[in-house]
């Protein structure tokens, strides 16, 4: 979950705001999952009548173009890393920031966040009875990595491209070409034209469960998203020609939103498996997810381009907020689905005793022991 871009005086402060706030969206995202009925999560009770109308809502804007923005903001950081840094630094910083908290999270997060699944369908026993469950051939059913799927896509797709990114790094003109002729005229659409390909010919077939190999439709248009962030931030007249289509996006947003809001309420509420429904979803995402990236770095560059302690504060806490959110989600979900009371009033206490949770555990557990240990790097270099 990068924070660095590029170096002090050319940060781009709006990168880490979206970060930040993509990061934040998770929790309300997750939670709304549950009732809307659409997407994986680990409780599920979706609504048949108009109360759902706002989960809807928060599924279809959030879920259908925030984890692109994740995958174009890392591309800019590694573009950023690697033009003061080593490729062997690269892999290195790849390993320790994505792989190894992905491996240890699956194993010591997800149980936690799966056994609330475990007690919603039906079974009595602890937490340590489950375990054994979930390291089995039932692992997928209680989501395996569950969120963390980033972390190993980011990793797999940071190896991948090493090649490219040390053969931009050795010979920038190669890159500076590629930028020169995105930004003649509207050239810049052509990455955009692809992904729309991609989504359109890939998603129909190939809905994969974030296990990597076979989730070839995910895998093309976000690994595009990734490559493309790293030559976004390799020229400023790319920067600027993306923002010249701010009045476009703005335009097609709306649309693309009512497009995507009938999809996901005639599967939700319809029941329908009409295939042009599939068809729609995936022509409106893949426009959709292309402009909601160019009306966000357009407001983002606007208004968020600047350097604030609350920034600071949450970009050292985002990551912990990642890793993390999902547990006090499937618990608080798992407390409050079966009270009857209103079901806008569970999901919403489940929201903030979420946010809550995180926050102490971050203050009181994680940021101390950070503390802790960078005194003990201080006084072991002082002695």
């Amino acid at each position: 979950m990068e924070a660095n871009y590029c170096n002090t005086n050319t940060r781009l402060y709006y990168l880490d705001w979206l970060r930040v706030l993509v990061i934040l969206s998770l929790i309300p995202f997750h939670s709304a999952l549950t009732y809307s009925g659409q997407g994986d999560t680990y409780i599920v009770s979706p609504l048949k009548d108009i109360t759902i109308i706002p989960f809807i809502l928060i599924v279809s804007s959030l879920g259908n173009f925030f984890m692109t923005l994740l995958f174009f903001v890392s591309g800019i950081a590694s573009f950023c890393f690697l033009r003061i840094k080593g490729v062997k630094q690269y892999i290195s910083e790849r390993r320790n920031k994505l792989l190894i908290p992905f491996g240890l999270g699956t194993i010591f997060l997800c149980p936690f966040q799966a056994y609330f699944k475990a007690l919603y369908d039906g079974f009595s026993g602890s937490f340590f009875e489950f375990l054994p469950q979930f390291f089995s051939p039932k692992m997928a059913y209680y989501l395996g990595y569950a969120h963390l799927w980033f972390l190993f896509y980011l990793f797999v797709f940071s190896l991948i491209c090493v090649p490219l990114f040390a053969g931009w790094k050795n010979n920038p003109q190669l890159l500076k070409n590629i930028s020169g002729f995105l930004c003649s005229g509207n050239r810049i659409l052509i990455p955009m034209a692809f992904i729309l390909i991609a989504e359109v010919t890939l998603m129909p077939f190939f809905q994969g469960q974030f296990i990597l190999i076979g989730d070839w439709a995910n895998d093309v248009v976000y690994l595009s998203f990734f490559i493309f962030g790293y030559v976004f931030a390799s020229e400023k007249e790319i920067e600027e020609k993306v923002y010249t289509y701010f009045n476009i996006s703005i335009f097609l947003i709306p649309i693309c939103l009512s497009v995507l809001f009938y999809t996901y309420w005639m599967w939700s509420i319809e029941g329908s498996t009409d295939k042009y429904l599939t068809f729609l979803w995936v022509c409106t995402k893949g426009i959709y997810e292309c402009a909601a990236i160019m009306f966000l770095l357009s407001i983002g560059k606007k208004y968020l381009n600047k350097k604030s302690s609350l920034l600071s504060y949450l970009n050292r806490a985002s990551f912990t907020y990642y890793l993390m959110h999902y547990v006090p989600v499937s618990l608080f979900t798992y407390v409050f689905i079966k009270k009857d009371i209103n079901v806008y009033l569970k999901y919403t206490m489940t929201v903030i005793l979420s946010y809550i949770f995180i926050a102490v555990f971050y203050e009181f557990f994680i940021r101390k022991l950070m503390n802790s240990l960078r005194n003990k790097r201080e006084n072991n270099i002082r002695s």
